[in-house]
């Protein structure tokens, strides 16, 4: 069993309470079926993008361990190693950029159950919509320099333009608020550039994946390279520590495959559950939406577990 999954099932039982007190809560504070979706749909929006925000952090840390491990093997064929050299998997401009769209979505998913579950007008809740709204505009205003080289968001320059359109919708949304009573409305013309911000992050997160998992294959290959090539330079505990190293490395590059892929999906859920959404609010179809919210809440959930799975250091 790779690691991470292993404690999975002991979170079986936070997936059904977080559920449960989910449920109690809407049935007890709502009047009406939208009301309902919009404040399922908030809870379980936040626990991914929570989780989706500690898994870039936690990919990136595995990347940077991959990265050290590799910087010692080469440093002896290196005389000039610059220790600047060890980059990690996304920079901290990268991190940002990401950290601001998954914000955006839950601050979009918050300011839908607000509307509806509100009893009346709250300044403060506008407020904290449109200061949001206001990250993403300006966001957008360097959005394609960001996008255009090695920085952002790994994805072709057609997908940055749509993406550069539909963070600007959605951050001018927050800026603008609504009225309860067009709330169906505009879900259902908000959808599209829902779609599209959740795409661009699911390939971004593939070409993350593909490059993590080249990085590995090599490292892997430079430690067997470096135990065969020592031989007998090596005593019988230091070749016994090395080779044990052989193993460890596969441990990781899985966790990192492992930990990408459930980030990978819990998108692809999020992208679903908001279509589902939308659907719900204008055609009446909740069965539908109700499953796919139950898969946006227990990926939140698979996030958090992994997370937590992980050694410190």
């Amino acid at each position: 069993m790779s690691l991470g999954r292993t404690c999975r099932s002991v979170h079986h039982l936070q997936i059904a309470l977080f559920a449960l007190s989910t449920s109690l809560w809407v049935c007890g504070c709502s009047l009406t079926p939208l009301a309902k979706h919009t404040a399922a749909f908030s809870n379980a929006t936040t626990a991914v993008v929570n989780g989706s925000e500690d898994a870039y952090r936690a990919a990136n840390r595995l990347y940077f361990e991959e990265q050290m491990s590799a910087a010692v093997l080469n440093y002896d064929s290196q005389p000039t190693w610059d220790p600047h050299s060890v980059k990690p998997l996304l920079s901290k401009r990268q991190l940002d950029v990401r950290y601001a769209l998954l914000d955006g979505l839950k601050a979009y998913a918050q300011h839908l159950s607000d509307i509806e579950n509100s009893p009346k007008a709250q300044p403060d809740l506008d407020t904290a919509a449109k200061g949001v709204g206001n990250n993403l505009v300006q966001l957008t205003a360097n959005l394609d320099q960001i996008l255009g080289g090695s920085k952002g968001i790994t994805v072709s320059q057609a997908n940055a333009n749509g993406l550069s359109t539909a963070t600007k919708a959605l951050g001018q949304f927050l800026i603008a608020g609504t009225v309860r009573h067009g709330l169906a409305t505009n879900i259902r013309d908000m959808d599209p550039h829902i779609q599209t911000i959740c795409k661009v992050l699911e390939l971004d997160i593939a070409t993350l994946q593909s490059q993590a998992d080249a990085d590995y294959s090599n490292l892997l290959t430079q430690q067997d390279l470096f135990i065969r090539k020592a031989g007998d330079k090596l005593s019988p505990a230091e070749r016994r520590t090395e080779i044990r190293r052989l193993p460890m490395i596969v441990e990781k590059s899985e966790a990192s495959k492992e930990l990408l892929s459930d980030l990978q999906k819990a998108i692809v859920r999020l992208a679903l559950a908001h279509q589902a959404l939308a659907t719900a609010a204008t055609d009446k179809n909740p069965d539908t939406l109700r499953q796919r919210i139950a898969d946006l809440q227990d990926s939140g959930q698979a996030l958090a577990s992994f997370y937590q799975s992980l050694p410190s250091r």
